[in-house]
């Protein structure tokens, strides 16, 4: 992570599909001709043998061209682009050199298309070129509603998990399919949420009941199965599987959130929580209890009041009149 910008970086060799000496190549062009300027630099000064469908496509794909226009619209300009790169090294080869030692502008030109990229047109394109994620999460917010409904995968123990069952919601990200010796069909599937990743082992058994778009990369799943440790990791030994709707999913989630959020205005504004800090004398500790004793109530439906002191919580054993009077003044002290 750049402590700059807060952006992060990948090398070029991290891409997959890009080739060691395509790399090399536009590292030595950029560092002996300065910043690529805009596409059409790009395609001038990197050979043409290597501005091929694969090589533009992984640049692409994984965001290293982002700055020269959307994702989408490169990706469908690449065979032009390609093309423009071709007919730039012949004009050299063929010395159409101008005036000035510069190609002939307007016997070629290029543009990128008219079109937008996804949020899923590029995290589908991540994935495939770096093997992850980077600019979002399909799965961004939902972990407060999986770990209601269910476990975090990044936050399962030996200790706790272990040989119990749970139940875990993700995206599937890696699919492999098994023959058995006795000729019997199971898979090892990989599932990620936003916390980590766990492969979970589809026996013949369950196979047999999964619905075949269940074991497709992509699908959104809620498993339920053993955890199990093996060779020091944990991985998931799978009852049951089923394909659920990502957006009705996110739909239910925001519901939850917002009911959260209410539970949590409900209990700040029903509990006045006091804190108080390591250097606090005790002289204004006993002040701060000798103006609750005083706003005592008798009655339970009043102000609770919660004392946050030395990392503890602790509950008075009764309620007081609030008031916003003794809030300041309490503040006043704790200053």
């Amino acid at each position: 992570m750049n402590q700059v910008t807060k952006k992060i970086r990948f090398g070029l060799t991290a891409i997959k599909g890009l080739g060691e000496e395509t790399v090399d190549t536009i590292m030595l062009e950029r560092k002996n001709g300065g910043k690529f300027k805009s596409l059409q630099d790009f395609a001038k000064r990197i050979p043409a043998r290597l501005m091929n469908k694969k090589t533009l496509e992984a640049l692409t794909f994984s965001g290293a061209l982002d700055e020269f226009g959307d994702r989408r619209a490169i990706a469908d300009s690449l065979e032009d682009l390609s093309k423009f790169a071709r007919e730039q090294e012949q004009q050299k080869e063929a010395g159409q050199i101008g005036l000035f030692g510069g190609i002939d502008e307007s016997a070629v030109d290029f543009t990128l298309k008219d079109t937008k990229a996804t949020k899923e047109d590029i995290l589908r394109w991540e994935r495939e070129s770096l093997g992850l994620f980077v600019s979002d999460h399909p799965l961004k917010g939902l972990g407060g509603y999986f770990q209601k409904y269910g476990s975090l995968i990044g936050k399962l123990t030996a200790e706790n998990d272990g040989g119990e069952k749970r139940t875990l919601h993700g995206i599937v990200t890696a699919v492999r399919k098994i023959t058995t010796k006795k000729g019997k069909n199971m898979a090892i599937i990989e599932v990620e949420d936003t916390s980590g990743k766990i492969e979970c082992a589809v026996f013949p058994m369950v196979y047999d009941k999964v619905k075949p778009s269940a074991m497709e990369r992509d699908a959104f799943v809620r498993i339920k199965g053993k955890i199990d440790e093996r060779n020091g990791g944990l991985n998931c030994i799978v009852n049951e599987i089923k394909v659920g709707d990502l957006k009705n999913i996110q739909q239910m989630a925001d519901v939850f959130t917002e009911t959260e959020k209410k539970k949590e205005c409900q209990i700040s504004e029903k509990v006045y929580q006091i804190k108080i800090s390591d250097g606090t004398t005790k002289e204004v500790v006993n002040q701060i209890k000798k103006i609750l004793m005083e706003a005592k109530s008798v009655n339970p439906e009043d102000q609770k009041v919660q004392i946050l002191i030395q990392g503890k919580i602790i509950d008075l054993p009764f309620t007081i009149h609030y008031s916003k009077d003794l809030k300041s003044t309490i503040e006043n002290l704790l200053k």
